[in-house]
């Protein structure tokens, strides 16, 4: 978590500095993505992710050079520089290539679920997205196919309580979207998301149950995103700066800390410093890509 959170923060300032195209910021759903990817099995399972899940592919095998070079597009870059940042993609981890267009990895995840059973094996796909791709239809046709089929496969609506400028009350006339999970007949579950035990709790729960031929389950993780919703968006407009700082006061890399030896969680954060900055230099000194090799990966 303390790495997702050091390695957020360069980037953002090097997308405020005009070194980089794109920046996504993770901060404030960084318990989300280590409570769901520890109750995963790195490389068996499958992910498809939300798009600020970098603690997730941090905890699933994702290293900081490779997340850095995502962002700066170099050589290297898992997504051989075809992606915008935070659109993740590794055939290596079984992390299913997201698009920008909202939500379109859950049905896809649900697709890949339906391999898992008809290969007969126990993997389990996590299926992420944000409380606004939860009102969009195929979020409810992969939902039900999903049912139907009791395909091993969860669920995880991160609730930060915004649509990019929408708030939740425009979105939803229901305030805890877990309660949705009951029309398709399977668990639904709301946690808090800026704890990670709780998330992690959850996770291991709807995971086993999957794994075990029981079915999705529905988790709803509420948390709060601290920074705007990218760089291109000036959050001033639509919300308060007392709200955000408000919000802050349940920083889950904050509470995560106080559970810890002092000692500990200095330690901790100086070295997730140190590699987020070697990982940065390291990968925006790199190259980019070969522009000959650039119909690679496509299809012609």
């Amino acid at each position: 978590m303390s790495l997702a959170r050091q390695l957020d923060e360069r980037m953002w300032r090097s997308a405020r500095a005009g070194a980089a195209h794109f920046a996504v910021p993770c901060a404030g759903h960084e318990a989300i993505g280590v409570g769901y990817g520890l109750a995963l099995r790195p490389g068996h399972d499958f992910v498809a992710p939300h798009y600020r899940d970098l603690s997730a592919m941090l905890a699933l095998g994702l290293t900081p050079l490779e997340v850095m070079l995502h962002f700066f597009a170099r050589e290297g870059d898992p997504t051989a520089g075809r992606q915008p940042y935070a659109h993740w993609g590794s055939k290596r981890l079984r992390i299913i290539s997201l698009q920008g267009p909202q939500p379109n990895q859950v049905t896809h995840g649900v697709g890949v679920a339906w391999g898992s059973r008809l290969l007969g094996d126990d993997s389990v796909t996590w299926i992420g997205f944000g409380d606004g791709g939860a009102q969009k239809g195929e979020v409810h046709e992969a939902m039900n196919f999903a049912a139907i089929h009791r395909l091993p496969c969860v669920f995880c609506v991160e609730n930060n309580g915004y649509t990019q400028s929408v708030p939740g009350r425009y979105e939803s006339s229901v305030q805890s979207l877990a309660v949705r999970a009951a029309g398709y007949d399977m668990p639904g579950e709301s946690v808090d998301g800026m704890d990670v035990e709780e998330v992690h709790g959850a996770a291991v729960r709807a995971v086993e149950r999957a794994r075990a031929g029981g079915g999705p389950t529905l988790v709803e993780a509420r948390c709060y995103r601290f920074l705007p919703n990218t760089s291109n968006d000036d959050d001033s407009r639509y919300r308060s700066r007392e709200e955000v700082e408000a919000a802050r006061e349940r920083d889950p890399v904050r509470l995560l800390r106080s559970r810890l030896d002092p000692a500990t969680a200095d330690a901790i954060d100086e070295e997730a410093m140190t590699v987020a900055g070697e990982a940065a230099e390291d990968a925006e000194a790199r190259p980019f890509p070969d522009p000959a090799d650039v119909m690679e990966h496509i299809y012609q």
